[in-house]
């Protein structure tokens, strides 16, 4: 088993929670892995894939995240291939004549392929030694990407093959979801194997300013050097602040699901290849891409529930390195959220669950306990975890502040008007302005005209919109109404607090900096690497990752069997990278530019 590791994927040893699920798979038993992002979930079923007879069925959920798997596999010396709706009839035939034929280790599959009876023929006929569930998460009805197509396998699963063994691995399962695929899948608690979702080298901030592009322009003018995604809900302001970036000369590519799938394609390649650094996109980007460097992920706008966010935040720092995950967001976030679920398709009870979903989310957008404890609680109840100590949260030098009584003020008045004030006249009248619309409308008259007169307009919009974010106030249609829950606050059930308003955009984590390697002769390995890409038409990071190359750079190896010792480093790159690699090194040995 450690062999394959070291020979296929040039590690020494496997990571926590990795040898326990794989040993389980050997012993015959099927498995359920949920392990954090960037944990390697995949070589849980590829390694005993390739122990195995016969070929392992993948079943993944998207394209470009199947084609991603087969390339890395590929190139690795390892048979394995994809069927998907955009091959001619000639490869598809192709391919299931390798399954038929028991060519393939590996073949990736979406789920609605078992609708089709070619298809399910040819597994018919095959060795299938082992089915895995890419991304298992998708097969709950509770869980954040559910697709019904994944559920509707299992009863073609269990007429080809009833005695198949199945692993099922997942990033983002909560307690109800887990028991879910539990009970779809057959596998039993023992043979659940869930690690911590916690990423240490993941530094999170949520930052509540009003002037999103202006914080993000000057983030970026910081790092140049930096990859970053930068993720917003909606194909129009993709387009918008990608116009404002460009305007202010920082290079950026966009991808959303309204582009040529060309382009988009392209745009993808440029900034895997580090051709661009920066990447503005829908959620529709991200999966499945090999990009260990990623340094900061900026959410623009709120997602609708945290699996969604862990799943996009787990795409930064792969390789290690300390890396940026920040969150921007505002009341229209929230609003377009709710949009977003009162127009789905989706059964009532289903709405209602990714209502309490968005509920969760902004708690966290709005919490002022440490961000990291917060999503490791929300998959775990039960697992006990210290302040990260490095989130905004626990960096704050701000005490929260006591609103229970704004917070009474604020209600009483929406309540008197109910249906009748938008926010911005909710704050007016607060305040006590003797604006020419208030004057119009006899709102100076209220018992309540004034009574936070001193109070800043920014401080009155603040605690205003905490309201609406904590769920205290429903705001629709530029109305404001009261809810259930808004009585806990008015019957003096509840006491609140906040964190005072910061006006500045221009807070912001800092990212850390390794220490250097020797910058001479990584630059030339860089150099290097990118010769090979070109040569091999790969990405570069397909070759060596920069974390290797600065391993190579500090260590200077002098022989390959000096390289096998540098995790990273298996049998096929040894052969025929390596040798590119060491001449440059001994190289620069000789000139004498490194001691």
């Amino acid at each position: 088993m450690e062999a394959i590791l070291k020979e296929y994927f040039g590690y020494d040893k496997f990571r926590y929670g990795q040898q326990e699920i794989i040993e389980n798979i050997l012993d015959g038993r099927n498995a359920l892995g949920i392990l954090p992002t960037g944990s390697g979930k995949s070589l849980c079923y590829q390694i005993p894939g390739l122990m195995f007879e016969g070929t392992t069925l993948v079943i993944s959920p998207l394209i470009s995240l199947m084609l991603d798997q087969v390339d890395s596999l590929k190139r690795r010396g390892i048979r394995a291939e994809c069927i998907n709706s955009t091959m001619t009839k000639s490869d598809l035939n192709d391919v299931m004549g390798q399954l038929v034929r028991g060519e393939l280790q590996f073949l990736y599959v979406a789920p609605e392929r078992f609708n089709n009876d070619e298809f399910k023929t040819a597994v018919r006929h095959a060795k299938i030694s082992l089915v895995a569930f890419d991304e298992a998460h998708c097969i709950s009805k509770w869980g954040h990407d559910f697709r019904p197509s994944y559920q509707s396998i299992i009863p073609n699963l269990q007429a080809l093959l009833p005695d198949v063994q199945i692993i099922a691995v997942t990033a983002t399962a909560t307690e109800e979801v887990e028991e879910n695929i539990q009970e779809l899948l057959n596998i039993e608690d023992d043979t659940v194997f869930k690690t911590s979702v916690k990423r240490d080298n993941l530094k999170l901030a949520v930052n509540g300013t009003y002037q999103r592009e202006q914080f993000i322009l000057s983030y970026i003018q910081e790092r140049p050097a930096a990859s970053g995604i930068i993720y917003v809900s909606t194909r129009a302001e993709v387009e918008k602040l990608s116009t404002y970036l460009t305007d202010n000369d920082v290079e950026n590519v966009i991808y959303h699901g309204g582009l040529g799938k060309k382009e988009r394609n392209d745009n993808q390649q440029k900034f895997v290849a580090d051709e661009v650094k920066i990447v503005i996109a829908t959620n529709a980007f991200g999966m499945g891409i090999d990009k260990p460097d990623i340094r900061y992920i900026i959410h623009f706008n709120l997602p609708g529930d945290i699996e969604s966010y862990y799943q996009e935040i787990g795409r930064a720092g792969r390789d290690g390195q300390p890396s940026d995950c920040i969150l921007l967001s505002t009341q229209r976030d929230v609003n377009l959220q709710q949009f977003f679920i009162d127009r789905s398709n989706a059964s009532d009870q289903y709405k209602d669950h990714m209502r309490e979903k968005l509920d969760l989310m902004l708690q966290y957008n709005k919490t002022s306990k440490c961000l990291s404890s917060f999503i490791v609680k929300y998959f775990n109840r039960d697992e006990y975890v210290e302040a990260c100590g490095q989130c905004s949260s626990c960096l704050s030098n701000e005490r929260t502040e006591p609103m229970t009584t704004e917070a009474r003020l604020i209600l009483e008045l929406i309540q008197e008007n109910d249906g009748k004030l938008s926010k911005e006249l909710v704050i007016q009248v607060l305040r006590g302005e003797n604006a020419d619309n208030i004057l119009a409308r006899g709102l100076e008259g209220q018992e309540r005209f004034g009574v936070l007169d001193s109070y800043r307009t920014s401080d009155v919009n603040h605690l205003v919109e905490e309201l609406i974010m904590r769920g205290y106030v429903h705001y629709s249609g530029y109305k404001m109404h009261l809810v259930e829950k808004s009585f806990d606050i008015l019957k003096r059930k509840v006491k609140l607090y906040t964190v005072p308003y910061r006006k500045h955009y221009n807070e912001r984590v800092n990212v850390s900096t390794d220490s250097s390697p020797n910058e001479v002769l990584y630059d030339k390995l860089l150099s290097t690497r990118k010769n090979l890409a070109d040569k091999y038409k790969l990405d570069e990071d397909a070759i060596f990752t920069d974390q290797i190359l600065k391993e190579f750079a500090k260590k200077m190896p002098q022989s390959k069997q000096d390289m096998m010792h540098i995790q990273g480093v298996g049998n096929y790159k040894l052969k025929h990278y390596c040798p590119y690699f060491l001449e440059e090194i001994q190289e620069h040995g000789v000139d004498g530019q490194s001691v």
